[in-house]
């Protein structure tokens, strides 16, 4: 059955999804999925309710790479034939497991679509956590089918768990940035620009770059006029200059560019400022839904815009350094940033199908400001 706006209220222990048209993220329906009771669990499966999900500009990007195929992305929580089920990183409880080695009643970190329950097939547990092994999740890289249980989660703390959720993917990828300008020797550039600077990914590369390169290799953060302010105040650039400033950009330094904002108009705008001195130019996410790179990209002075993959860096630290020392060094990278992020942004939650709905339409018309963190509650 489908439960439409407006909204009427649910059954008890019963589940449902909030998916998303897909070729219209705006609209969103109310899908009743399954009984969530125990006898929904098949043996080796576990029952888990969502709690509380991180809704970023970073779950728009998933959705927009799974919408265009280039990471599946919206495959991995399959929906009704022309909708999609959004992931979010996030806290779950498992309500009801037929896992020998996993016990009802343990919370857990990791990706989940927008629903109140899903149901899991946990392949071999350790002490740490637990793979999802279901036929579906195997179109993207293993990292996002892993959950941890947060009772042996190194540093883990009940009340900071809405910040971790909200920055810890977002931070993790902003690691994997650096990291990526640094096996790369930064493509030869002595400066980086990043777009969408008041984007939580931007900020926390922009902290990296300055704390292990500041003096080095030069920051610019591009930005809105509306969030100048803001970014500015958290000191994570070099400078910060809103999108109408780009003319006063140097044209001489060799850059490398970090396009977060997937807006195809500051991209050329950059190219054809900087031209040949652009040595990479990386398009990291889209906080910019509406827009989309132009067939005239290939033909821009300078490196050619390509999309850079977090999901790659992460096989090429594992193979380096194995899983678990890639998780100390990411952990230890993020501890202070965490900290001083904890005391500036503000939580705002919504509760329920239509105010889940309100929020992702105000995340997709940018209407959520720089320093909210909103939090879904199914």
């Amino acid at each position: 059955a489908t439960d439409q706006y407006p909204w009427t209220a649910l059954m008890e222990n019963l589940a449902y999804s909030l998916s998303l048209n897909l070729h219209d993220f705006r609209d969103a329906r109310q899908i009743t999925t399954f009984e969530a009771t125990e006898n929904a669990v098949s043996d080796g499966e576990i029952l888990v309710k969502v709690d509380k999900l991180a809704l970023t500009a970073n779950s728009i990007s998933y959705g927009l790479a799974g919408k265009s195929g280039l990471i599946r992305y919206l495959d991995i929580f399959p929906a009704t034939e022309g909708l999609a089920n959004l992931p979010c990183w996030g806290y779950a409880d498992i309500v009801a497991s037929k896992h020998p080695q996993i016990e009802a009643g343990t919370r857990i970190y990791g990706f989940f679509p927008i629903a109140s329950h899903v149901i899991m097939a946990p392949g071999e547990a350790s002490r740490n956590g637990f793979t999802d092994t279901k036929q579906c999740r195997t179109v993207v890289p293993a990292f996002y089918n892993e959950y941890a249980f947060t009772k042996t989660e190194p540093g883990y703390a009940p009340e900071f768990e809405e910040t971790i959720m909200m920055f810890r993917p977002l931070f993790g990828t902003s690691f994997l940035m650096q990291s990526y300008c640094e096996d790369h020797h930064f493509h030869g550039a002595s400066r980086v620009i990043v777009t969408s600077a008041s984007a939580k990914t931007a900020m926390g590369f922009g902290y990296l770059m300055k704390k292990n390169f500041g003096g080095k290799i030069e920051t610019i953060g591009l930005t809105s006029s509306r969030n100048f302010d803001f970014v500015t105040q958290l000191d994570c650039f070099d400078s910060v200059l809103s999108y109408d400033d780009i003319a006063q950009i140097a044209s001489d330094p060799t850059t490398l560019i970090f396009d977060v904002a997937g807006n195809s108009q500051v991209v050329a705008e950059l190219h054809q400022k900087l031209g040949e001195t652009i040595s990479y130019s990386g398009s990291v996410g889209k906080t910019h839904w509406d827009s989309s790179r132009s067939d005239g990209a290939a033909r821009l002075p300078g490196a050619k815009p390509v999309f850079w993959s977090g999901p790659d860096q992460i096989g090429v630290l594992r193979e380096r350094l194995g899983i678990s020392a890639m998780w100390q060094q990411m952990g230890h990278a993020m501890a202070d940033f965490m900290i001083s992020a904890h005391q500036w942004i503000e939580m705002k939650e919504a509760c329920g199908p239509e105010p889940m709905t309100l929020k992702i339409r105000s995340m997709l018309d940018a209407e959520v400001g720089a320093h909210e963190g909103v939090i879904l509650r199914p």
